[in-house]
């Protein structure tokens, strides 16, 4: 019994490893840059939504696992609870699993609402997890960062579309 090709255009598997790795290093390292202490939670957060861009456009080289070790990574470099950003990180790229076909074939302006919903998401078990575990900051403020970062998808997604190699199709 043979089964009919899936519709719609077929996803890149090619891609190059050294920019992916690297556009992940420097989103981790965005997020380790100093902001006052006043206006941190207006910071996006660089690696999720590097990791949004790679798991919607090379959806084999990132993964559930790669979005939890690299949540580690974040955690420990943050000094936030062990696993918080972990788990964040990991159902955000869960969920963005479901819908990461139709999201290849949006262009970035119409991403830009699914990634607000990837952003929030993990922002919801970010305060979730704090909270349980006796954290006392102002939550509803630093939902604020959901909304920069929301914005700050168009330049990230031209930047990194550039940086792919060339013999990839770009979606329409």
């Amino acid at each position: 019994m043979a089964f009919p090709p899936p519709k719609g255009p077929a996803i890149p598997i090619r891609h190059s490893s050294i920019v992916l790795a690297l556009s992940l290093l420097s989103g981790w390292l965005f997020n380790l840059l100093p902001w006052q202490v006043d206006w941190l939670w207006l910071r996006p957060d660089f690696l999720l939504l590097t990791l949004v861009y790679w798991a919607i456009y090379q959806p084999t080289a990132i993964g559930i696992g790669a979005a939890w070790w690299l949540g580690l990574l974040e955690d420990l470099s943050d000094g936030a609870h062990l696993g918080q950003h972990a788990l964040g990180y990991a159902v955000s790229i869960y969920i963005l699993g479901h819908f990461q076909r139709r999201l290849y074939n949006f262009p970035p302006w119409q991403q830009a609402l699914p990634v607000l919903t990837f952003l929030l998401a993990e922002q919801i078990i970010d305060v979730l997890v704090a909270t349980f575990l006796g954290d006392t900051r102002n939550a509803p403020r630093y939902f604020v960062s959901v909304l920069s970062g929301a914005l700050c998808w168009f330049p990230l997604w031209v930047l990194l579309h550039r940086l792919r190699t060339p013999t990839q199709p770009a979606p329409q």
